[in-house]
């Protein structure tokens, strides 16, 4: 509903829909492909794909467990990287030949095999001394943040830095580090979320 409305605007009525909500008390259906929207509205929240329910939950759920490589790359801007590749134990392999990059893991994945590996680009740091490489293709401004892209392998990835950080320039090769426990597993085959063992 809020879709021709400019960005200014949109933010404003968006306020206005909760506190409406708020003080109405009564249970409301909000459809919307804006991600922004659904995350700022929702109590809970239903991802749908190709009319199949893919998640219902919080938005904090959502967000922070996403069901499948779908919720995952839907919810969230910039959207979650995922790296397809090879567990074993704690190494995870991108990329295949000349490309591929090891990547050693603070913990084991839950299984060996085919697995897509999910960071947040908010759960990624530049850091000299890290384990993972990036070469770097470009560096965009927002106001309070940057985001880093370029590729792991022959994977595309992003990183958010504060802008108060010097940024890298493009084509230089840079390190990295994942913040310990926010990695996400998802099985190749399927999408599906892969839990640790027990």
């Amino acid at each position: 509903p809020l879709s021709n409305l400019d960005a200014k605007l949109r933010a404003q009525i968006r306020l206005e829909i909760q506190k409406l909500h708020r003080e109405l008390g009564v249970t409301s259906l909000f459809v919307t492909h804006d991600q922004v929207e659904a995350m700022t509205l929702a109590q809970r929240m239903i991802v749908m794909n190709a009319g199949r329910m893919e998640q219902i939950g919080t938005p904090e759920q959502v967000y922070g467990q996403p069901a499948s490589t779908f919720v995952a790359s839907f919810i969230g801007s910039p959207p979650m990287n995922l790296l397809p590749g090879q567990a074993d134990g704690s190494l995870f392999t991108v990329g295949s030949g000349s490309a591929a990059v090891a990547l050693p893991l603070a913990a084991a994945a839950p299984r060996n095999g085919a697995l897509v590996l999910g960071l947040r680009p908010e759960h990624t740091s530049l850091d000299p001394q890290g384990p993972w490489p990036l070469q770097v293709e470009t560096v965009e401004m927002l106001g309070a943040e940057r985001l880093v892209h370029g590729r792991l392998g022959d994977a595309l990835f992003t990183v958010r830095i504060d802008a108060t950080l010097p940024p890298p320039q493009p084509g230089q090769a840079i390190r990295m580090a994942a913040a310990p426990g926010r990695l996400h597993w998802f099985d190749a085959g399927t999408g599906l979320r892969v839990e640790a063992a027990a």
